[in-house]
């Protein structure tokens, strides 16, 4: 799929600044700050090449790094127009996209529709990745390791209650929504064990064997992928797994919008005020808790 205007335009937009600043990437680069706030030299040159949509979190980097640093108000004005063509670009990509219906909180009913839906809100989020969710669920009180969060967007174990609400926080969840969830999760716990358990019905499955089982397959796959040359020196086993998750995603190209999503965001891309990215939360105009 070719780049469309709205993409186009931010690419514009973010070359413009850099053009005026005449400022190197790897300037920029030691401008963003130190993590999580940094962005590589090479990921922001890539944010100009108009091959995919990069992610907010490098767009408003860019933004923040491409002009004078002193500048307060000018750094705020840049992400702001930046941001705004960001979320224009998102509702073009979108729009085209009409299949695969998601389902209502009300309709799950198999941890594998669980971790479907999990891992729409994550798309929803900005496709963060799993070291990203780790790190900031960590940061809302409950850590979610890199190989249980897949698990959990994979469909294979649940979470815990506790693992549920670090992850809706950092997936930016409504809060209206976080009720629906926990009454999802219990329904289908209850579905697994119809005994109920002394501790309310979840389990942490830090100790499950599905768990155990996958660390080991994982060892596994990355001793062979360091002696195959597929690893670098420098890289990890979960860095691998998100660049080629990442490359899935943007070939999915924002295909978990359903119908009314994508015409509720066709309507308000001419009317939403600049900067309010609000939407990409999972807030709708009627308040409900879909997904």
């Amino acid at each position: 799929m070719g780049a469309g205007r709205r993409l186009r335009e931010l690419v514009n937009c973010l070359r413009e600044l850099k053009d005026a600043s005449r400022v190197t990437y790897r300037e920029m680069a030691k401008r963003t700050g130190p993590k999580p706030y940094y962005c590589g030299a090479s990921t922001l040159s890539q944010a100009v090449t108009g091959a995919r949509l990069p992610r907010l979190k490098v767009v408003e980097a860019y933004a923040r790094t491409a002009g004078d640093p002193t500048d307060e108000d000018a750094r705020q004005d840049r992400v702001r127009r930046t941001r705004q063509l960001w979320q224009s670009a998102v509702v073009e990509q979108a729009r085209p996209l009409r299949a695969g219906r998601g389902r209502r909180l009300q309709q799950i009913r198999t941890p594998e529709a669980f971790g479907q839906g999990l891992a729409r809100l994550r798309a929803r989020a900005g496709q963060p990745s799993l070291r990203e969710i780790e790190r900031v669920t960590a940061s809302h009180g409950h850590r979610v390791p890199r190989s249980t969060c897949q698990l959990f967007l994979a469909g294979h174990i649940l979470p815990s209650q506790e693992q549920l609400t670090a992850l809706l926080l950092t997936f930016d969840a409504t809060k209206a929504s976080f009720l629906g969830w926990r009454v999802a999760l219990n329904c289908i716990v209850v579905r697994r064990r119809p005994e109920p358990t002394s501790s309310g019905g979840c389990v942490c499955p830090d100790g499950d064997p599905a768990v155990i089982a996958f660390l080991e397959r994982r060892e596994r796959d990355e001793r062979i992928k360091r002696r195959t040359g597929q690893l670098r020196q420098d890289q990890d086993y979960g860095e691998w797994l998100d660049a080629r998750e990442a490359r899935a995603f943007y070939r999915r190209q924002w295909d978990y919008l359903d119908d009314d999503e994508l015409a509720w965001l066709e309507q308000r891309e001419g009317d939403t005020p600049v900067g309010d990215v609000g939407w990409l939360s999972g807030r709708s105009p009627t308040g409900s808790d879909d997904l």
